[in-house]
């Protein structure tokens, strides 16, 4: 009576690991700088934020919508942990509105993104996805501490601030990279 509708079969198998594996990055992340991270200030200054890192994980063909949504729900719980009120969330929601073109910007030069891939040290070599880690964690600690003042009046203080956060959390991604690349096998788009 009705004819089937060819349809291109679901692959659940592939695609529930790779959404734990991601959970587990998005609370490990999560939990590292509200536990750890958020009570280190070196020099009163230099504050890590390396839960950025979680933008890097998600691939090429990850919807806009899941940056931001996800960007969203990161920083709105570290905003429920570090009583900061809406400063987390419009920050990572920015980055990760950002975080597809930044990506772009800084892929390896020649690569149309026909084929998808998870932005790492690997896949993009050391200095493209560093510059692209640097961007993106720039990016969001700028944000974070310009919407966490208010105010201008203090600009060398904020770009003091910016600066040494974007190194200090830019080492520890870096550092998570570097092991991450150490303990991983070749699996594809899982990170």
């Amino acid at each position: 009576m009705f004819a089937a509708a060819s349809q291109p079969p679901l692959n659940p198998p592939v695609l529930l690991p790779d959404t734990l594996t991601k959970v587990y990055w998005f609370v490990g992340l999560l939990l590292l700088q509200v536990v750890l991270l958020d009570h280190i200030a070196l020099l009163g200054y230099a504050i890590p934020m390396p839960y950025v890192y979680f933008f890097c994980l998600l691939p090429t063909n990850t919807p806009r919508w899941v940056y931001v949504a996800t960007g969203f729900a990161l920083g709105l719980l570290i905003d429920v942990f570090t009583a900061t009120p809406g400063v987390g969330a419009a920050a990572c929601c920015a980055t990760g509105l950002a975080a597809p073109y930044l990506l772009q910007l800084f892929a390896p030069s020649g690569y149309a993104f026909d084929e998808p891939f998870v932005p790492s040290s690997r896949t993009m070599e050391w200095m493209p996805f560093l510059r692209f880690a640097v961007s993106l964690v720039l990016l969001n600690c700028f944000l974070y501490f310009l919407l966490e003042a208010f105010t201008l009046m203090y600009f060398g203080r904020l770009l003091l601030t910016t600066l040494l956060s974007t190194l200090l959390s830019t080492a520890f991604i870096a550092a998570i990279e570097k092991l991450r690349a150490a303990t991983a096998r070749p699996r594809g788009l899982n990170a």
